[in-house]
């Protein structure tokens, strides 16, 4: 259900997003990937969790897209390469994030552990918040 969401996210974005909605489908697809994960941890069903699934990949595919197109459009051209490698890097210690929620999830159990993920991804958006301004692309 995910790589559904997430194929059809992509199509959406190809076909109907425009620069000035870039900064919105980044944040919103973090935001929604969050809440939704949240969601599919506490689905008492079958129906709900798949339904969650497909949302979160569909917002996961705003994340995706744009983590990479912010940079290329917000960089100075002789810095892009750096900047990429940096997301690289972020994107390469993921999984070190994936043994600790693994960790928790023995602990505690998997959808416990699963909202804890989410609660702790939407507080650091807050704690982040001041600094999205920053985000707006010279366009």
């Amino acid at each position: 259900m995910d790589g559904i969401g997430a194929f059809c996210g992509a199509l959406l974005i190809a076909f109907l997003a425009r620069p000035v909605h870039y900064t919105r489908l980044y944040i919103g697809g973090v935001v929604g990937y969050l809440v939704l994960l949240i969601v599919f941890a506490l689905a008492p069903n079958v129906p709900l969790a798949g339904a969650a699934l497909l949302l979160t990949g569909l917002t996961s595919s705003a994340f995706s897209v744009m983590q990479a197109t912010l940079i290329y459009l917000a960089a100075p051209a002789e810095m892009r390469s750096r900047m990429y490698g940096v997301l690289s890097v972020c994107i390469g210690v993921g999984p070190i994030g994936f043994v600790g929620l693994g960790l928790l999830a023995e602990a505690i159990g998997a959808p416990a552990a699963t909202v804890v993920s989410g609660l702790l991804g939407l507080a650091a958006l807050v704690a982040t918040r001041r600094w999205w301004g920053r985000l707006a692309l010279p366009l």
